[in-house]
């Protein structure tokens, strides 16, 4: 084909005749750089899934107040410690619905996730009771939600990898009437403890047992999405 070009531009005049080789060794060139990186059968570049964690209540909403501690402060720096420790893992991508002191309406937080086609939907919340003797980490499901479905599967891994690494006391998984219903995305809530115990409370104040939360609810987010997601 080229030969058969070349020999077309012989024929014209001198100029014509350097110029349209000049133009067309530029597309030569070009063709040679460009062509391999989009040549069939390169694989592209795979985005990360994305999952989306809230931190429960928030500004006017204090969540519950226990000798100063309020839980939207706890829910908070939990689910910012998510989302640093995903950034070591490209296959995954965790959006928050909020990372400051805000509060942002129910439905909008599912909006949040809905919007960035996220995965799975995960509700980070901390516990109050009348006895402060009770103890432990438990994950809910809205009872609207398919026994065995992957809701439930959701807060199955999240509940057992968070408690494997806190050692806190395992409530189980249980129903309960919840927002997330206003969506169909995979959803559960995590009660990462009680405020209303004093030891439990001590420990959730540490950077530390914060971190071993953040770190367990991660696990349970990367094994949902290697085991039950194709996003």
């Amino acid at each position: 084909m080229w030969k058969i070009i070349l020999r077309v531009i012989e024929r014209l005049p001198n100029v014509m005749s350097k110029l349209i080789q000049v133009i067309l060794a530029v597309l030569l060139l070009v063709g040679i750089v460009i062509v391999p990186l989009s040549a069939p059968g390169t694989p592209a570049a795979t985005k990360p899934t994305v999952v989306t964690v809230d931190a429960g209540h928030g500004g006017i909403d204090p969540g519950a107040v226990v000798e100063g501690v309020t839980e939207k402060e706890i829910n908070l720096s939990i689910a910012l410690k998510i989302k640093e420790l995903a950034k070591h893992h490209p296959t995954i991508d965790v959006v928050l619905t909020r990372e400051t002191d805000e509060y942002v309406y129910l439905l909008d937080r599912l909006e949040i996730a809905e919007r960035n086609f996220s995965v799975a939907y995960l509700s980070v919340q901390a516990n109050s009771f009348s006895d402060p003797n009770v103890v432990g980490i438990q994950t809910f499901v809205d009872n609207s939600r398919r026994s065995g479905g992957l809701s439930y599967k959701l807060s199955h891994l999240i509940q057992d990898a968070a408690v494997s690494l806190t050692q806190a006391r395992d409530r189980g998984v249980k129903k309960q009437r919840l927002y997330t219903r206003h969506t169909s995305i995979p959803s559960a809530l995590i009660e990462v403890g009680f405020l209303t115990s004093p030891s439990e409370r001590s420990k959730l104040l540490t950077d530390s047992y914060q971190m071993k939360i953040a770190r367990g609810i991660l696990q349970g987010l990367l094994v949902y999405k290697s085991q039950y997601s194709s996003g």
